[in-house]
C-alpha cells in the first residue's frame, strides 16, 4: 500500500492565510507607533540641543543670536566674493547679518560647515525624522552671486521665536508711523535695529517663553523643500513657508514663527484705539509697537497644528505627530504643546515680556 502523504487542504491554508493577514494587520499599526514615538522622541531631542547650543552661543556672545539682515549686509565690509557687495555665501565674517541657524553651526558640532560652508551637507539636527527628506532644498545654487544663494542649502524643521530673538532689522520709531532702521547699509552692525536679547531681560521667565519649536508644515512641501509656493489640491497657490537657512532677516517663515510688531516692521502700526473686547486684536502684551491697521486676525496665528494637505503654516507651530508638537522653552526645557490649545495662551508663551500668568497644559 502507499503510504498517506501528509498535507494542507486548499481551505486550512487559507484559514492560515487568513490568520496570518490578520495579524499582520494588527501588527502593523503597534508598528507604526513604534516609529512615530521614536521620530517624537528625536525631534524632541533635536530641539533640546537647538536649545542648549542658544544658550552656548549666549553665554560666548553675551545674547541670543539673532536671525541677520537680508544679504547678509555683506556691504559692510566691502566687496566679498565675485567682486560683489551684497552676495556671499554664510562665512563667519558675515555672521552678524546670517540666521541664527548658521550661527549656531558651532556650538551644534557643526563648525566644519560654519568656517567652510557648503549648500550640499545636510544637518541632521534641523531634520524632523517624522518628515523624512533630505534636509536640503531641492532648489541648487546656480553657482553664481545672486539670490539662488538664498534659496538654496539646508533646511530646519524647527523655527525659532521672532519675538524673542528678532532680526537685524527691528522696528524704529515713532510708534505711531513705525519704520525699519536706522541706517544699517553704511553703519557697523553696533548701530543695526537689532534685538540684543539676555536670558536675564526675559521678564516672563525662561520656563514660561518659547525659545525654538516645531514649525508647522504642509504635507505638500515635504517633497519640495524650500519652495515658495507650492499648489493645493484645489489647483490654488499657498505659500511654503520653508525658506532654507541661507535666508536671513525679519519675517522669514522658514528660521521663524510667532512675528511680531517689535521686530517686524510691517507688522506694526497705529490701528487706533486699543479694542476692550479683544486686546489681542490691537496689542501685543509687552510689545512697544502696536499691530498695523487691519491685522485683526493676526492673534488667530498663533496656534499648534498638525501637518495636513493644504496647510497654512504662516506664523503657526505644529508638527507631523499625533496630538501635540514639540516646543523647546527658553530654560531649554522640552514641553508638548496639544493641538487643541488655545491661540491665546500660545501668543502669551511666544511673549517675554507680556507680564502673563501661564498656566502650561
Amino acid at each position: 500500500m502507499r503510504p498517506l502523504r501528509k498535507a494542507f487542504t486548499l481551505i486550512e491554508l487559507l484559514v492560515v492565510i487568513a490568520i496570518i493577514a490578520i495579524l499582520i494587520g494588527m501588527l502593523l499599526p503597534a508598528v507604526q507607533k513604534v516609529r512615530e514615538s521614536a521620530a517624537r522622541t528625536q525631534s524632541a531631542n533635536n530641539l533640546k540641543q537647538l536649545a542648549l547650543a542658544f544658550h552656548s552661543y549666549h553665554e560666548v556672545n553675551g545674547e541670543l543670536p539673532h536671525n541677520g539682515t537680508w544679504n547678509y549686509t555683506a556691504w559692510l565690509w566691502g566687496p566679498f566674493q565675485g567682486n560683489q557687495w551684497t552676495y556671499t555665501v554664510p562665512v563667519p565674517k558675515v555672521a552678524p547679518g546670517c540666521t541664527w541657524a548658521y550661527k549656531i553651526l558651532p556650538y551644534i558640532e557643526q563648525n566644519n560647515l560654519y568656517t567652510n560652508y557648503s549648500f550640499t551637507t545636510p544637518v541632521k539636527t534641523f531634520i524632523d525624522p517624522g518628515r523624512g527628506g533630505t534636509g536640503l532644498t531641492t532648489s541648487q545654487w546656480a553657482g553664481q552671486w545672486d539670490n539662488s544663494i538664498y534659496a538654496s542649502g539646508q533646511v530646519t524643521d524647527y523655527a525659532a521665536n521672532s519675538m524673542l530673538i528678532g532680526s537685524g532689522l527691528g522696528t524704529t520709531g515713532p510708534a505711531n508711523a513705525p519704520i525699519y532702521g536706522p541706517t544699517w547699509v553704511s553703519a557697523p552692525t553696533t548701530a543695526w535695529a537689532s534685538y540684543h536679547r539676555r536670558m536675564t531681560s526675559i521678564k516672563d521667565g525662561t520656563t514660561n517663553t518659547i525659545m525654538v519649536g516645531s514649525k508647522a508644515l504642509a504635507v505638500n512641501v515635504y517633497t519640495n523643500r524650500g519652495c515658495g509656493n507650492y499648489s493645493m489640491s484645489n489647483g490654488g497657490t499657498q505659500s511654503c513657508n520653508d525658506d532654507p537657512i541661507t535666508n536671513p532677516g525679519p519675517g522669514v517663515m522658514g528660521t521663524l514663527r510667532a512675528l511680531g510688531p517689535d521686530d517686524t516692521w510691517w507688522v506694526a502700526g497705529d490701528p487706533g484705539a486699543a479694542n476692550p473686547n479683544d486686546p489681542y486684536a490691537t496689542d501685543i502684551p509687552g510689545a512697544r509697537y502696536r499691530l498695523a491697521p487691519g491685522w485683526t486676525w493676526y492673534e488667530y496665528t498663533f496656534q499648534v497644528v498638525r501637518d495636513a494637505p493644504d496647510l497654512d503654516g504662516w506664523n503657526r507651530w505644529g508638527s507631523p505627530y499625533t496630538g501635540s508638537a514639540p516646543l523647546a522653552m527658553c530654560d531649554a526645557s522640552v514641553r508638548y504643546l496639544p493641538y487643541n490649545i488655545s491661540n491665546t495662551l500660545v501668543l502669551q508663551l511666544c511673549t517675554p515680556n507680556g507680564g502673563e500668568v501661564v498656566t502650561l497644559p
